[in-house]
């Protein structure tokens, strides 16, 4: 039963940032302009050589939680990885940082990382305050059963 409820906490943390893709963007300085797929993430792979990354992180890639293009302040093209948990721990952060970077390797365009989630595990705070990944907490209300 502990799992079933921390998989479906999860879920429902995913569906909420996913609804604020455009929010998390703003609160970064950044604009969304789209998310895009696991299609999409797919494609991307399958345009690059992608020989030495192991099976499984490109697996991961491909079943990222939130991956958005966006602009800068001077419309400049970016992309956002997004990791998200109902509490954002130090693997949340690695896969986060990680997608980023395999964005930027498979389009040449900038990446920022970002963790989402109502809490966080006090571990990632020195990641946070280096500015190597953003931290978005999720609201409370937004979580609550309607």
């Amino acid at each position: 039963m502990r799992d079933d409820m921390g998989i479906l906490k999860g879920a429902h943390a995913r569906n909420v940032a996913v609804e604020d893709a455009a929010i998390i963007a703003r609160t970064m300085g950044l604009r969304c302009t789209r998310t895009l797929s696991r299609d999409e993430l797919w494609d991307l792979t399958e345009a690059t050589d992608t020989t030495a990354i192991p099976p499984n992180a490109l697996r991961s890639f491909r079943h990222a939680d939130l991956v958005m293009e966006a602009a800068d302040q001077a419309g400049e093209p970016c992309y956002i990885a997004v990791e998200i948990s109902f509490t954002a721990n130090g693997r949340d952060t690695l896969r986060a940082l990680r997608n980023a970077e395999f964005l930027t390797r498979f389009t040449g365009v900038p990446a920022h990382a970002a963790i989402a989630g109502l809490h966080r595990d006090a571990r990632i705070q020195p990641s946070i305050e280096s500015g190597a990944v953003f931290w978005y907490q999720l609201e409370p209300a937004d979580l609550e059963a309607d």
